[in-house]
């Protein structure tokens, strides 16, 4: 790896546009939700229902746009669409394996921290033979954080047994970035393609280094 992880002691992986190649499959969810809904979403809203639990994006989908008779039926359309994506045909990105043996090799201890429901992330790290490079999978539906909140990225330290200053966070999204940052969290800004919120500029303006590939780190 690079030398500009040298001393670290702790990493923190997003999943969704960081370790596996699944956005596609959650922006195809959120459109096929808004084609129900009663009204586009607002910006706003659409932050919202990426960095809340999935119970907690469901229910605003139900509550505020109208979709479905309950937010469990929100969760089903959800699960219809994407459980069997991560199970079946989730893809990992590049440079993924290389960079989790790396730190394996060097006694680096992993987490993720995801907004994502456990099952799906389970799912897709196990369909590639990953999930037993990660110390816990902290999620924000378990944790009853978000991914706005620095307590979700201070419990994955406290489980990992870093400090700030020798942990380093990968995430997709910008909001996820500055609130690592906000914790005192290097930051690595892995850019996806299919996250349509914001350009690779945004992630290079707020992370401490942004990436088009976790190759480049190698």
């Amino acid at each position: 790896m690079t030398d500009i992880f040298t001393g670290t002691r702790g990493f923190i992986f997003d999943c969704d546009g960081t370790l596996l190649d699944s956005m596609q499959a959650w922006n195809e969810a959120e459109d096929a939700l808004q084609r129900m809904a009663n009204a586009p979403v607002s910006p706003e809203d659409a932050t919202s229902i990426h960095a809340l639990p999935i119970e907690e994006s469901a229910a605003l989908w139900h509550e505020k746009y109208g979709v479905g008779e309950s937010t469990e039926d929100v969760l089903a359309i959800e699960d219809n669409v994407l459980l069997s994506f991560y199970r079946e045909r989730v893809e990992v990105l590049p440079g993924v394996r290389a960079m989790l043996e790396r730190a394996q090799e060097q006694g680096i201890p992993c987490c993720v921290v995801t907004s994502s429901p456990k099952r799906y992330v389970q799912a897709g790290l196990e369909r590639w033979g990953l999930a037993s490079f990660f110390a816990e999978i902290c999620t924000t539906d378990e944790l009853g954080m978000t991914k706005e909140e620095t307590a979700i990225y201070e419990h994955a330290m406290a489980t990992m047994g870093s400090t700030p200053e020798t942990t380093w966070g990968f995430d997709d999204a910008v909001y996820a970035v500055n609130t690592m940052t906000r914790a005192g969290i290097r930051t690595v800004g892995a850019f996806d393609p299919n996250n349509t919120s914001h350009p690779f500029e945004d992630l290079q303006a707020a992370a401490t280094v942004a990436v088009h590939s976790l190759e480049e780190l190698l």
